[in-house]
């Protein structure tokens, strides 16, 4: 966990300072659940997590840090480093290309050496390219076609998978106030292979409701299968959990 931390230090400070010269922000949330789902939600932990996210964004060019907690032990599940640049920017239609470069995934493994517990966790890295393309109607509604081709950079046991492939069709409903309170809406339908299974195809939601004047929020993921194809997993998974969000605007100083 102390390396995970010094990592993420030295990911942000970095980006930071190469972009200390023009106007950014920076934002994070912290969701602690009941059953930690992933961005993935076909993956799941099916145990009590948390669940941080940090944005670096300047511009054109963004940053994100991803990592997931199991809250037994406090023992670390996933960790993403996410890169994005966006080509095209308009008023409606935003095209933009990202990149897992690394995203780590820890399995349980059950071992039989004397010197080692029982079971330990075993790291997959993997990478992944994403170009995604978004339409925003108005400040309400948007629309975003994604996809994601992953690999391995380095195989650890035989059971890592050798590609991944993922498309996601996502419209984004966020900010639908009533009096005091706003509700956040992100349906999506999307499709998921590995290897040379048949391709998985999902349906999922996440829901979040918050106060307007309050940076606490509620939200809930629900997952739902409409063909497994060959993969593994719940037919039908959700979770609940409780979000703090923050946001931080740096506007270098002139200096006369």
């Amino acid at each position: 966990m102390k390396n995970i931390t010094l990592f993420i230090l030295f990911f942000y400070s970095t980006v930071m300072f190469s972009q200390s010269n023009n106007e950014f922000y920076f934002s994070g949330n912290f969701n602690i659940n009941n059953n930690g789902i992933d961005w993935v939600p076909l993956f799941t932990r099916d145990k009590p997590s948390l669940i941080t996210n940090f944005n670096f964004v300047n511009k054109r060019f963004s940053a994100r840090s991803l990592v997931r907690y199991e809250l037994e032990g406090f023992q670390p599940w996933g960790v993403d480093f996410y890169w994005n640049y966006q080509f095209i920017r308009k008023e409606k239609i935003k095209f933009d290309f990202g990149a897992f470069l690394p995203g780590v995934f820890t399995q349980r493994v059950k071992v039989n050496e004397n010197n080692l517990p029982n079971e330990i966790l075993q790291p997959w890295v993997n990478a992944m390219i994403n170009p995604n393309f978004t339409y925003t109607l108005n400040e309400n509604f948007s629309l975003i076609i994604s996809y994601y081709q992953g690999f391995p950079i380095e195989y650890v046991n035989t059971n890592q998978f050798d590609s991944v492939r993922l498309f996601f069709l996502s419209p984004v409903v966020k900010k639908i106030k009533f009096n005091s309170f706003y509700i956040n809406l992100s349906p999506q339908l999307y499709t998921v292979k590995i290897d040379n299974l048949k391709r998985g195809i999902f349906l999922a939601n996440t829901l979040e409701l918050g106060h307007l004047k309050s940076n606490f929020s509620i939200s809930s993921v629900f997952n739902k299968s409409i063909e497994f194809g060959g993969l593994t997993g719940k037919k039908f998974n959700w979770n609940i959990g409780l979000n703090y969000f923050f946001k931080l605007n740096f506007i270098p100083k002139k200096i006369d």
